[in-house]
């Protein structure tokens, strides 16, 4: 399996998505399966003359010459995800950053996800282009034309707090949803609504992942051989109990365990464990 990674060129694109990656997987070579973790990005993929079959926790990406492209939303997920390919397989995904996908949508996020994959059709002509787009051969060309077709789909996206509130728990993972709401001068309830409702996640559930991220770009910085409990308090946990606490909910691994099995790609973007299948 190869990856070859994209940050967007256009400046405008730079401020909703965080990159780009065209993966893919040859007849030849075996079964390729990998964990992947909670994410705060929306990742958005497509892949060609391929199917998603989705069961508890796990994707089987399959070739598939009755399936011309199958498209999908991840968002919304707080386990680990268990990731299949079989086959020759040719994907597209795209991480759109907190709220950035919300600029090219005529609907809340949450109208577009209901599970932890979603089947993703935003447009009308959204499965021919991509379709189009996935069969260019110069992995340059497929960088250019799918900024170019995210670019013609950019409307905006303003809200009253939102942007403000993630502001506030980038500066502090642990400041309190009350905190939060009474600061923008919202109800709590109002505030959690808006926040479910525009980035599938509660706000503790944000600020977990968020904590969560953080550990793992710090370890990857200047953390290797160092003490978890450094890591911990530098990552805006309480404790390192509370780190391990968290670790398992999300990965279902301990710290230690955790990043003795992670590979990374694109910095601190794409983490994933690979498996024996």
């Amino acid at each position: 399996m190869k990856i070859k990674t994209f940050q967007p060129l256009s400046q405008e694109l730079q401020k909703y998505i965080e990159c780009f990656y065209i993966l893919s997987n040859s007849k030849e070579e075996e079964k390729v399966s990998y964990l992947t973790f909670p994410t705060l990005f929306s990742v958005v993929g497509a892949v060609m003359n391929a199917k998603n079959i989705v069961t508890d926790q796990k994707v089987t990406i399959s070739f598939s010459k009755e399936d011309a492209i199958d498209t999908s939303l991840v968002c919304r997920f707080n386990k680990p995800i268990f990731v299949e390919y079989e086959g020759e397989i040719k994907e597209i995904c795209i991480y759109f950053k907190p709220l950035g996908l919300n600029a090219f949508l005529e609907k809340p996020l949450e109208n577009y996800s209901h599970s932890f994959v979603d089947e993703f059709i935003p447009f009308p002509d959204y499965e021919m282009r991509m379709q189009s787009i996935l069969k260019m051969a110069d992995d340059a060309d497929l960088a250019i034309n799918i900024e170019q077709y995210w670019l013609d789909k950019l409307i905006g996206f303003k809200h009253p707090f939102l942007h403000a509130a993630l502001d506030a728990i980038h500066q502090d993972p642990n400041i309190t949803t009350n905190e939060l709401a009474k600061g923008l001068g919202v109800s709590q309830k109002t505030f959690i609504k808006q926040f479910k409702k525009h980035l599938c996640k509660t706000p503790t559930e944000f600020k977990k992942i968020l904590r969560f991220r953080i550990a793992i770009s710090e370890k990857q910085k200047s953390f290797d051989g160092n003490r978890l409990t450094e890591l911990a308090y530098i990552s805006n946990f309480f404790d390192q109990s509370h780190m391990v606490a968290s670790f398992k909910s999300l990965t279902g691994f301990a710290p230690k365990s955790f990043f003795q099995r992670l590979s990374t790609t694109n910095g601190d973007n794409i983490n994933w464990i690979f498996t024996a299948g």
